[in-house]
């Protein structure tokens, strides 16, 4: 009786042990099924990452600009300075051509760049065909901020069609001017440490010039023009560099917006008889060191006149822009010695990091000719 069952009791056994297997294994495709079901869903309902945002921009204008920017285009020369050295591959033309003396020191593909020209302002010549043509995702404008720079700005979209955003670009807070960048562009680096370096920067020049008495103050004349008698007049813009590092701007004069400066005459520079005389050109140099007439300045008579450095960038102005950053070292260095620091590798690390190029100590020197104390 017990060998009839047994075969029986173990058949049933196996029968429902693979009931339950063939159970189980069905359970577990139906979870897998759901759980890819689910996963599906999960991937179908997560929202696209959008492709334009808002931005809101130093004249507190809301903007949509695209997520991802890859083509700039600067509406000025003080736009360009500074897009140059934060993303230059970014950049599909130039507002206005590197000189050949600029060209001499950078890369050889910004070379023959599509110019734009000015974009607005009593100087506009813009390429508008060149531009369309180029197809920028923003315009981009820095510099001075103005009262009417909101309207500016507005009208310049309106008219070409293209975003164009302003950002505040001050010689004492271009710190500001890379974060804003960092945010617009998404170009965390170089754009931080450049931000960091322009704070550095200004921190210590306003800390040593806060220093400088009135009685150690030395003054400074920048002469412009072939005849060095157009300047930069004390509270302009455009000699702000000369105030920032603790000098006195010799002329005490009216400003004129023009890039030129004020027309003086050479009576009344004269009558200010500065201690520094700096000029941005190699023949005003000369005839400075030459005239009888300049040779009466108490400048020339003691040794001190010198040319600013105008290679890559001009390191005072044209444009002012953040150029100015290397020209605080010099000209502090130049004016009090024993309190700013400046020499050859100072240019060639600055260079490296906001000009993307790589200058030699030739380099240096050929750039710093006559610029510096003997």
């Amino acid at each position: 009786m017990l060998k009839r069952v047994l075969p029986c009791l173990l058949a049933a056994v196996m029968l429902l042990t693979g009931c339950q297997t063939q159970s189980n294994q069905e359970q577990n495709t139906a979870d897998a099924q759901t759980t890819e079901t689910t996963q599906t869903t999960q991937e179908t309902e997560q929202p696209e990452e959008a492709e334009t945002r808002i931005f809101v921009d130093s004249a507190d204008r809301e903007v949509e600009i695209p997520t991802q920017i890859d083509k700039v285009a600067a509406s000025g020369v003080p736009a360009q300075m500074v897009l140059f050295t934060v993303c230059p591959d970014k950049m599909v033309g130039l507002a206005r051509q590197f000189s050949e003396e600029k060209l001499k020191y950078l890369d050889e593909k910004y070379q023959n760049m599509t110019e734009f020209g000015q974009f607005y302002g009593k100087n506009a010549n813009l390429n508008m065909e060149a531009l369309l043509k180029a197809d920028p995702d923003v315009i981009i404008d820095i510099g001075e901020y103005k009262d009417s720079i909101a309207s500016d700005m507005d009208g310049l979209q309106q008219q070409i069609g293209i975003p164009v955003v302003f950002i505040e670009a001050d010689l004492e807070n271009y710190d500001k001017t890379y974060a804003m960048l960092q945010d617009l562009l998404g170009e965390e680096e170089p754009a931080a440490t450049m931000e960091e370096y322009a704070r550095m920067t200004i921190e210590q020049a306003k800390e040593i010039s806060a220093q400088i008495g009135e009685e150690e103050k030395k003054s400074v004349y920048m002469a412009l023009g072939e005849n060095g008698l157009s300047t930069n007049a004390k509270g302009s813009y455009h000699a702000q560099i000369l105030e920032l590092v603790g000098a006195e701007n010799a002329a005490d004069t009216q400003m004129d917006s023009k890039g030129g400066g004020s027309e003086i005459s050479f009576e009344q520079l004269m009558l200010w008889n500065p201690d520094v005389i700096i000029t941005d050109q190699e023949d005003t140099y000369q005839m400075i060191l030459q005239d009888e007439m300049w040779s009466t300045l108490d400048a020339v008579k003691n040794g001190q006149v010198y040319k600013i450095p105008t290679a890559p960038f001009n390191f005072v102005s044209d444009p002012p822009s953040v150029n100015r950053l290397i020209g605080i070292s010099w000209l502090g260095n130049l004016i009090y010695p024993e309190k700013y620091s400046f020499d050859q590798q100072t240019l060639i690390e600055f260079s490296d990091l906001f000009y993307h190029t790589a200058l030699t100590e030739q380099d240096a020197q050929e750039i710093l000719l006559h610029a510096v104390a003997e």
